[in-house]
This record gives structure tokens, sequence and C-alpha cells, in this order.
């Protein structure tokens, strides 16, 4: 296997949940232009459809099925499509997640704690029991976690969320550990602060640009293409020996503890 086999994915199919924009969208990407056939995915129907032709104008292969990641009978769907379609799924990314509340815990209302669990944990471990057994089944596979680096710590007003990417880490070592004797590795990738809609109150604010920039080692923020670029890695072949780890993409950021660098 020459250097650049290690990391493509020809004859390889990837599902991507929450890959119409953002870091999903590059994940996507990526993979197609690495050689798999990707599933593309996301709660709207026209972002799917819009995404999809765009793939095929730029020449991958790629089908597009609408799905709110939070609802249990668009996951077992979803799954469905791409088994139909390709007959397997070697590559699974958990990549969906919302963050809808900016509040303390105590004023968090039930119903958006539960939004938020169900979408951001129980989803991918959902995702799990559906996709993880026919790759076992195929001879192995690799599935990747996207978590954050807010879950390595506490976060003022965002108690759900960082909860819910915290327990996904947890839940990336508990695959990792049951099905690493089946050929399935499970990694995730935790970002630091990037460029995506999530987050696009901050650009607003050049000041705020700067103050999050002298943040990080490397003063910068990172890109959607960094962090896919890693996801890339843990699903190649150049990472068959990785699973049950949690790889951050933050540029230093987590070096400083979320201060101020300089």
């Amino acid at each position: 296997m020459t250097t650049n086999d290690l990391f493509r994915l020809d004859g390889k199919v990837a599902l991507i949940t929450g890959s119409t924009r953002g870091i999903g969208l590059a994940i996507a990407r990526m993979m197609a232009a690495a050689g798999a056939r990707v599933v593309i995915s996301s709660r709207k129907p026209a972002a799917c459809a819009a995404t999809l032709a765009q793939f095929q104008r730029d020449g991958f292969t790629a089908i597009a099925q609408p799905a709110h990641i939070g609802k249990a009978d668009d996951r077992q769907r979803l799954v469905e499509v791409a088994l139909d379609t390709y007959g397997r799924i070697d590559v699974l990314v958990a990549n969906a997640a919302v963050n809808p509340i900016f509040a303390p815990l105590q004023d968090v209302p039930l119903d958006v704690w539960h939004k938020v669990l169900e979408t951001n944990l129980t989803a991918p471990w959902h995702l799990s029991q559906l996709v993880l057994p026919q790759m076992a089944r195929n001879g192995g596979g690799a599935m990747v976690m996207l978590s954050s680096v807010a879950s390595l710590m506490a976060l003022p007003q965002s108690g759900p969320y960082v909860i819910s990417k915290a327990a996904g880490n947890h839940l990336t070592q508990q695959l990792a550990a049951e099905w690493g004797a089946q050929n399935i590795r499970v990694n995730a990738v935790v970002p630091g602060t990037t460029r995506t809609d999530m987050i696009r109150a901050i650009f607003a604010d050049q000041y705020a640009v700067d103050a999050e920039i002298r943040k990080t080692a490397l003063l910068r923020i990172g890109d959607a293409e960094d962090v896919a670029a890693a996801v890339l890695f843990l699903a190649s072949p150049a990472a068959r020996q990785i699973t049950g780890q949690l790889l951050v993409v933050d540029g230093g950021q987590m070096l400083f503890g979320g201060a101020q660098a300089r």
C-alpha cells in the first residue's frame, strides 16, 4: 500500500449526518474526493437536493436522504436507504448536533434538555446499533464522532450541549472497546473554535474574532476543512491501529485552558 493509498476510501461507503453545510459538508466532500461513495443527510430536503446536485456536478458518487437525526424513525430510514442503495456502510460519521439554548442549567426546560440529548447522544448511539453490526459482517469499518473542546470543560450557558458532548466522548470509548474485536474502529474528533454557522455570532464582531485568535497557539481559527481532514484520517487505512481516541483539532486552544494566550 502506497502512502497515497493510506488516505484513500476507494470502494467505501460513507454516511455523514448533518452534511449539507459546515463541518459535515466539508467531511462529505473530502471523503468523496478520496473515492468514497457518500450518503448526504440533513433535516431539510431542499438542502439535501442542492448538495447532491453540486456533488454530481463535481463528479462525485453520492445519494442524499433527508433525515431529522433527532427522530428514531428518520435514523432507521436513513440507514435503510443507504444499505438499499449501496449494500453496505463502511464509514459512519456522527456529525449532526444542536445547541439550541444559552442559559444556566437551572433555567433549561425539560423538553430542550431531551432534544439536545436525543440529537447529540442518543442519535449516535442508535446509529451505531443500526450500522455497526453490518460493518462487522462485512469485515470491519470505522465510526467517527464529532465532539467539541467544550466537552473537556464547563461552559457557562451551554450546559446541555457540553454534557451531551462529554457523554459522547465516553460513548466513543465504550463502542471502541465493544467493537474492536470485529475490526471496527471508533474515534472522535474534538474541534476547537471553527468557522461554522453554529458560532457565526462570534464572527460578526472583529474584536471577538481577534480575541479568539489570541487564545490559540497557532494564532488562527480553524476552518471546516481542518476538522474534515482529521475525520478523513481516522476513517482511512492510515489510522488502522487507532481506536477509542479523542483527536483534538483546536490550533492549540486547549493549551491555554481557554484563556487569552497573547
